[in-house]
């Protein structure tokens, strides 16, 4: 979808050059997010302003679609270019239905239309059209704020967006929120994105893949896994931080850990003359006990030595079901917070699908670090 080729900016100046990216080769996928990530100065913010013709390139090129972008207009480009930076920009003067609706009026739209889609985004972005639409950039909080401006980005349904750290200025409740809402809607438009953030958790988070960069070189382009299992140097150690380990427990979901195709569990209706066998036979584990194939806790023998008639009040529940979708550091923080490192793993519909234990992502987890 974008493909940038040696791309180099120099500023140059009476007293000195300064380098602003160097050299800088990779390529976007179609309907990718792309995150550019590194500390301030070293050329994120200025390789999306390359890539929108806000700035001249000094050497190289940068082709969309295969078209180097010399050969669009600049206006052309820009308008087909959805841009949201950290500082929002809306104007001030207008309400929230002009702002978002500014570029489809540049294009000539009916107003009709414009205020169909306008509505269609506020809609899409949470924002109740009847309470935001006429509203002005001061009535906002600032989560309200970016959320026009993501609103005012996709108003022409572009391709691809330029995301100038969007998320920065926000505190940080709003900021996983709008996090959330970005992949949700992401997973629906399959927009091709390109993501500015120094937030080395939120670019896991947020990016199918990350371009790492250091004084406008890039130090590595891969997947947030690859970085995090296989980082190039020291540098991208260092910007991963001590706690990569504990970081990829973010990236890796249930349904890839989980052991499928139990034998331990029974169900509600299992005669308790079979159910005292198995406890005897499973040693220290545990039954899982299902009640139309949704499980409903457990039998131990460190719970009950045998199960009277009424089986229900020896079975122990489960302080919390898990879902397979569920990433492995979310089940780390119930296994802590609940002291229980064994748990059931459902689908969304309430299904028991297996298990997931401590002793499985341990292994997982070392598995990968000493295997690369």
């Amino acid at each position: 979808m974008i493909k940038y080729n040696s791309v180099t900016k120099i500023y140059n100046s009476k007293k000195s050059n300064v380098t602003a990216l160097d050299n800088v080769s990779f390529s976007v996928d179609k309907s990718s997010i792309v995150g550019l990530l590194g500390p301030s100065g070293c050329g994120k913010t200025t390789l999306l302003k390359l890539t929108n013709k806000l700035i001249k390139l000094t050497k190289g090129s940068i082709t969309i679609n295969e078209k180097d972008i010399n050969d669009y207009k600049d206006v052309e480009l820009r308008q087909n270019l959805g841009y949201v930076i950290q500082q929002v920009g809306l104007f001030p003067n207008k309400t929230v239905a002009e702002n978002i609706g500014i570029v489809p009026k540049i294009k000539k739209w009916k107003r009709y239309k414009i205020k169909q889609r306008v509505e269609e985004l506020l809609n899409l972005v949470n924002l109740e059209p009847t309470k935001f639409y006429n509203k002005y950039p001061i009535e906002l909080s600032g989560g309200q704020a970016q959320r026009v401006g993501v609103a005012r980005a996709l108003a022409v349904d572009p391709k691809i967006v330029l995301m100038d750290e969007p998320f920065g200025a926000i505190d940080p409740i709003n900021r996983i929120q709008l996090q959330d809402e970005l992949l949700k809607l992401q997973s629906n438009l399959k927009k091709t994105i390109l993501f500015v953030t120094h937030d080395i958790s939120e670019a896991l988070k947020m990016c199918d893949k990350i371009v790492i960069f250091r004084k406008g070189r890039v130090v590595q382009y891969d997947t947030p896994l690859n970085i995090l299992i296989n980082p190039i140097n020291e540098y991208v150690k260092s910007f991963l931080g001590t706690d990569r380990a504990l970081k990829l427990l973010n990236l890796i979901k249930v349904q890839n850990v989980m052991k499928k195709n139990i034998s331990n569990f029974i169900n509600i209706d299992t005669p308790t003359d079979e159910i005292n066998n198995l406890l005897r036979e499973i040693g220290d584990d545990i039954l899982f006990v299902l009640n139309q194939g949704k499980p409903i806790g457990y039998l131990s023998k460190t719970i009950t030595n045998n199960v009277s008639t009424n089986l229900y009040k020896s079975i122990k529940p489960f302080p919390v079901l898990i879902e397979e979708t569920y990433s492995l550091n979310e089940v780390m923080a119930y296994m802590l917070m609940y002291e229980n490192y064994y748990f059931p793993v459902i689908n969304s519909n309430g299904k028991f699908l297996g298990s997931i234990s401590y002793k499985n992502i341990k292994k997982f987890i070392s598995n990968i670090y000493t295997n690369g």
